[in-house]
């Protein structure tokens, strides 16, 4: 147990050193309401031309579904471009000795970060939701723990993607791509975007296979389409993604920190 409370102290220590940003976080919002906007004004238009129902959506629950899954991408903290950084500037070497584990010290920091960008986030989205379309069609609270827990298990998974990704640095000196096509993938594949039930049925069957649908697709589409039998089929595939994600990050670390070289370190 000692082992784990270092890890909820860190998390502890940077949610509350968060905290003192608190109205910061949520004036920093403007991006989130702008890009709601857009996206009203493009559905609005397509359900003007195609009708009320497109795909199973209405336009009250296509802009909830939006709603989930910017606030997924949108509490995503950077700890993964420290990481390239530790790893490139060779700072990486002076934590090697220290008593934690890496990972799951930037894990720590990630969730005191990310609970307070969820917190921030989630109000905006809430008040973006109710302006622009209204309470969501059919909402029942009941389901609002079981979505939360999809939310954080698309949050955590996102992280130790980009961590895996960020890990990288100790073979490419230049690894700022694979963010930017990783982060177009969870835009398209992921359903960010448009959501995965409209895509052309070859492309739905290789999309929900895939990580990316699982960090914003599926709670969003939980939310708005909540089922007991789903939820717990698709908690379960993040549940391995993460698991799996987490166990490549430790692969990539120390299989890194083995080769590390840092001259004059």
């Amino acid at each position: 147990m000692r082992k784990i409370d270092k890890y909820f102290e860190v998390m502890k220590i940077t949610l509350s050193n968060k905290l003192v940003y608190f109205w910061d976080y949520l004036s920093n919002n403007l991006f989130f309401v702008f890009i709601m906007f857009v996206y009203w004004m493009l559905w609005k238009a397509i359900f003007a031309s195609k009708g009320d129902v497109v795909g199973g959506f209405t336009l009250n629950s296509i802009m909830w579904y939006l709603v989930v899954t910017e606030l997924v991408t949108l509490s995503r903290p950077n700890v993964h471009m420290q990481i390239t950084k530790d790893v490139k500037d060779g700072s990486i070497a002076y934590l090697l000795n220290k008593p934690y584990d890496y990972i799951l010290y930037n894990f720590s920091l990630f969730l005191g970060e990310t609970g307070i960008k969820l917190m921030t986030n989630g109000l905006v989205g809430l008040l973006v939701g109710l302006v622009f379309v209204g309470p969501l069609n059919g909402a029942n609270l009941l389901y609002l723990p079981f979505v939360l827990v999809s939310i954080v298990l698309g949050c955590m998974l996102n992280f130790f993607i980009y961590m895996t990704l960020a890990l990288t640095a100790f073979w490419f000196e230049e690894n700022q791509a694979f963010f930017w096509i990783y982060s177009k993938l969870v835009f398209t594949m992921g359903g960010m975007l448009i959501p995965i039930d409209l895509f052309p049925e070859w492309l739905q069957k290789i999309a929900v296979y895939m990580p990316f649908a699982y960090v914003t697709y599926v709670p969003a589409r939980l939310a708005v389409h909540f089922d007991m039998g789903l939820f717990i089929s698709n908690v379960s595939v993040q549940l391995c993604y993460v698991v799996t994600f987490y166990l490549l990050a430790n692969v990539l670390y120390r299989k890194g920190a083995r080769q590390l070289n840092v001259q004059g370190g």
